[in-house]
């Protein structure tokens, strides 16, 4: 019998689209035959648009409750069998919106309901790191958890994120050893400040001669202003154009031999495909043990206690780059005081 299963990504987070790319696949080795869709945002669709094993794609156009109502009517069509929600957000309105529109015949939760539980619930129950008595576990134990719930046979679990085929055309522009470097995270003490981006470059290219920097535009103002602040680079380091969509940076990151990146989508996508990457975090616990690489080489540096990720010293940072390069497959995580 096939099984329609529905994977909830309103809440419209790239990172977090990059990681559930990883049930596809399982699934399909679980059920042949089942048909997948997926709820989502209109920033992480990128994500979902082009993947094989995605059959349809609900795509909510803003977060706006009447967005997120109107997708959700359109589901409810394809009559699920299953809908899986990852988040812990269940006394969210939004979520509860969500959730009894699709009305999918079973829900696969990680928390209780907390208004309107259901008889044939499946509550993966657990503390996920959230109690302060416990460790914080990466994103993907919940994906691992459902997988092991429905029975698929057990394996490492890997991002699998699919690019439209015009992606794969661009050629590498430059010799030598490729640097990508995204600034921007969700807020600003989780992002690189101008003035530290500047520092950073710049010990780079003094000191590196064999790397070129590719810099993430996240809006049309940074770009303008790390062109005019970069230009007297502008033979190793290129400003990215922005986009209004995630594909272009993504695209670049595949073909990366270096990530730099505070704790946002670009530490997942490195991750995807195996990039070496130097990750800087604010020291918020859940955000370093939960979202942290997975690649076979990184550099984790989490700022002081009340500081924010440009408060870390652009001299650790290149102490990190020359371990890195000298040391292949390494991964060490720094805290500093």
């Amino acid at each position: 019998m096939t099984q329609r299963i529905l994977i909830l990504s309103h809440d419209n987070k790239i990172g977090d689209a990059i990681v559930v790319t990883g049930l596809f696949n399982p699934l399909r080795a679980l059920w042949p035959d089942c048909e997948i869709g997926v709820l989502c945002g209109a920033s992480n669709a990128a994500l979902y648009r082009h993947h094989p094993e995605v059959k349809w794609l609900h795509v909510s156009a803003s977060r706006n409750v009447f967005a997120r109502l109107w997708t959700s009517l359109k589901a409810r069509l394809k009559r699920y069998d299953m809908v899986v929600h990852f988040g812990l957000d269940l006394a969210n309105p939004s979520v509860q919106l969500v959730l009894n529109t699709v009305n999918a015949k079973q829900r696969f939760l990680f928390l209780k309901h907390p208004t309107q539980p259901l008889p044939n619930d499946v509550v993966m129950a657990g503390d996920w790191g959230y109690s302060p008595d416990t460790a914080a576990l990466h994103y993907t134990a919940r994906h691992l958890r459902f997988l092991q719930t429905i029975g698929a046979a057990a394996a490492p679990y890997q991002y699998d994120i699919r690019l439209g085929p015009q992606t794969h055309d661009s050629a590498r522009q430059h010799e030598g050893l490729q640097m990508v470097i995204n600034s921007q995270s969700s807020a600003a003490n989780k992002s690189f400040s101008l003035p530290w981006l500047q520092q950073f470059v710049t010990a780079v290219y003094a000191q590196h001669l064999h790397i070129h920097m590719q810099l993430l535009s996240a809006s049309p103002a940074l770009e303008t202003a790390m062109r005019e602040m970069f230009q007297p680079y502008a033979d190793r380091v290129t400003v990215t154009p922005f986009a209004s969509t995630v594909t272009p940076s993504l695209a670049i990151i595949q073909k990366a031999d270096l990530v730099v990146s505070p704790d946002t989508y670009a530490v997942h996508a490195a991750s995807a495909w195996n990039k070496p990457v130097i990750a800087l975090y604010e020291p918020s616990v859940l955000s370093v043990d939960s979202w942290k690489p997975l690649s076979d080489s990184y550099a984790q540096i989490v700022a002081p206690t009340g500081k924010a990720v440009s408060d870390i010293g652009v001299p650790e940072v290149m102490k990190a780059l020359a371990h890195l390069l000298a040391n292949p497959k390494s991964r060490e995580r720094v805290f500093l005081k």
